[in-house]
């Protein structure tokens, strides 16, 4: 079993890709892999709505080996629009935390705020490609999994 302080020094430089739509950083002992699957401003009849979206894995190291894992999601969106004459503003914020596996694809005419582009955006989320790389990582470390215990 590689040390912990090795595994996580060395989780950004070994997890982080270009290819990788999500970042991986380490705070304390945890190895937080964040994806930002959507950012971007949508345009429909009457109005504009900016849409928020985050999930992120939380493993975090123990010192007998194990580790014990999270996820959260988070949410953002607001929205001007125009309807019979009277505007109107609306904002909805929502966070999760717990077990979650997640696949989504979304898709709408607006701006991806990331790139500037502006046509057809496109967000893409599915929770366990992130949480399977950073798990056969731990693993070919020589970590385990922690039980509802452990």
């Amino acid at each position: 079993m590689i040390e912990k302080e090795k595994v996580l020094s060395d989780a950004p430089k070994v997890l982080n890709s270009d290819n990788n739509p999500w970042e991986v950083t380490v705070e304390g002992d945890s190895i937080i892999g964040t994806w930002k699957w959507m950012d971007a401003r949508f345009f429909t009849e009457g109005g504009i709505s900016d849409e928020d979206k985050e999930f992120t894995f939380t493993v975090t190291l123990k010192d007998n080996g194990k580790w014990k894992e999270v996820d959260s999601t988070s949410s953002k969106t607001s929205s001007i629009r125009m309807h019979n004459g009277k505007l109107s503003f609306s904002k909805d914020i929502s966070f999760s935390k717990g077990k979650t596996y997640q696949k989504s694809i979304s898709f709408g005419i607006g701006q991806d705020k990331k790139s500037g582009k502006v046509g057809i955006v496109e967000s893409k989320l599915d929770t366990s490609i992130i949480k399977k790389s950073i798990r056969d990582y731990l693993k070919q470390c020589g970590w385990k999994k922690a039980g509802l215990f452990g």
